[in-house]
């Protein structure tokens, strides 16, 4: 694993079709970061797509050779098209076998029929299909059928059976894909390894590890993927392995299994999810908030009543207009309910951002009277001054609680770190625990390439425990 790197970066949400995720791959790629971990389901099989092209790109220029990265990506998840295809398939009478049906629009399945479609279309999008290959293959969440059990009342035990012997099913298929070049190693990457061992869908490292060896003793499962931060440690705290007697990290580690660590910097809670990063916002003025909550109030009012006498709209297009702008009473309703940034955030992404952006291409190709598109161009501005003043609000919240974390660390880190920013400072400590061999950083941006490479061949904090235990202690306690 010559390219393997302790930093790695993470392609959920990365999507070919923007701009900025092509250059934040590249910025990472040049910082040093060549570990590169994606998945089917990341952006639809868009993220496979733009990791191809940049792959293929600096390969062909002679800037880098295909061995200088380590590619990583997941199979498993029937989501978007991989969905509409398994239920065609399924509408033909010639279904997917093992399909877990686990929700609308959210099936899971880990059979070799369906993984041998997946690589196929996967070395296809990452450019490898012309006698490339892919680093590391791993099963994504395959726990998915263990939720789905729970969810309908199966026994325990039973249930646990016939997981194991899927995941059996599953590694004597990829162990084919080696033995064909397709794939070099393979692993699972799962949300509950570091969990309890009494959980319902908890992933036991030791049961895997012994269907591997069964398989071969020159088998090629050599990586897991799991959750860890500052906030969730159960992979350093949770003894959940050999009779609850060693942490998923140190049975790993004995065993000589990489560990890779996911959303460092997302810890989700009871309460939410935390981002563990650094807020800057200015002064949040309630009164201004109300102020300009009335101005776009008025301006849609405004708006409405001139478009319904002045633009001659079909009754089915005023009618879509006047269920879209309305802006100021969704915020009005909402801006004190969100509860925190993250909360915020997960709204503009995929409530707000989603109507804004159909209310846009209504007036693009609805609108053609100029007086109207500079009032919208007008309006549009006003909605964004209110969404920043919500934000801000949020970030002094969130600011108060990630000076409290900074606190907390400050205590026992080493000088030189605490200068460091709160998302560098959670990656440094997570990738000093002995066991963790490489952390997946999300980086959309190339502002979050620009902090976290800051750490890319740093030195590791002796004072990853002391550190831990004590956020377990303050942190969780006001979580509660």
């Amino acid at each position: 694993m010559t390219s393997f790197t302790n930093i790695g970066f993470g392609s959920y949400r990365i999507d070919n079709r923007i701009e900025e995720h092509f250059n934040s791959l590249k910025k990472a790629i040049e910082s040093g970061i060549t570990t590169i971990d994606t998945s089917a389901n990341y952006s639809d099989g868009r993220s496979e797509i733009l990791i191809g092209n940049i792959l293929n790109d600096l390969v062909e220029n002679g800037s880098m050779k295909r061995e200088d990265f380590f590619l990583i990506t997941k199979g498993g998840y029937m989501q978007g098209n991989n969905y509409n295809f398994a239920l065609k398939k399924k509408e033909q009478g010639i279904p997917f076998p093992e399909v877990v049906e686990f929700d609308n629009g959210l099936w899971h399945c880990i059979h070799p029929d369906f993984l041998e479609d997946q690589i196929n279309r996967q070395l296809y999008r990452l450019d490898q299909a012309d006698k490339g290959y892919i680093d590391v293959y791993l099963l994504h969440n395959p726990e998915y059928f263990l939720k789905y059990a729970r969810k309908n009342a199966y026994d325990k035990k039973e249930a646990a059976v016939i997981y194991y012997n899927r995941i059996k099913t599953a590694f004597e298929f990829l162990e084919e894909k080696v033995s064909e070049g397709k794939i070099k190693y393979y692993g699972i990457s799962s949300n509950t390894f570091a969990e309890s061992s009494i959980m319902f869908d908890f992933t036991s490292l030791e049961r895997v590890y012994e269907i591997a060896v069964n398989i071969s003793d020159s088998h090629h499962f050599k990586i897991i993927q799991l959750p860890f931060n500052l906030v969730e440690s159960g992979a350093y705290f949770e003894k959940n392995q050999e009779r609850n007697t060693k942490t998923v990290l140190e049975f790993a580690n004995e065993h000589g299994i990489t560990v890779i660590v996911n959303r460092p910097l997302n810890a989700i809670t009871e309460t939410g999810l935390i981002r563990l990063a650094d807020f800057s916002a200015e002064s949040f003025n309630r009164e201004e908030l109300l102020k300009y909550l009335e101005v776009i109030a008025s301006m849609e009012d405004d708006f409405l009543t001139g478009a319904e006498a002045n633009l001659f709209l079909e009754p089915e297009d005023f009618i879509i207009l006047k269920s879209n702008l309305n802006f100021s009473e969704m915020l009005k309703k909402n801006w004190e309910r969100f509860g925190s940034i993250e909360h915020l955030n997960d709204y503009i992404e995929f409530s707000f951002s989603y109507r804004l952006h159909a209310l846009m291409d209504f007036f693009e190709e609805k609108v053609k009277d100029e007086h109207f598109t500079g009032r919208f161009d007008k309006y549009v501005k006003f909605v964004f001054k209110v969404l920043n003043l919500i934000t801000n609000h949020y970030k002094e919240k969130a600011d108060v609680r990630s000076k409290h974390f900074h606190s907390i660390i400050d205590k026992h880190i080493e000088k030189e770190f605490r200068q460091l920013t709160l998302s560098q400072k959670a990656v440094l400590v997570i990738n000093s625990v002995p066991g963790v061999d490489c952390v997946l950083v999300g980086a959309r941006k190339e502002t979050y390439v620009d902090d976290i490479k800051q750490v890319i061949f740093s030195e590791k904090t002796k004072q990853y425990s002391e550190i831990l235990s004590n956020i377990k202690e303050e942190v969780l306690k006001e979580l509660e």
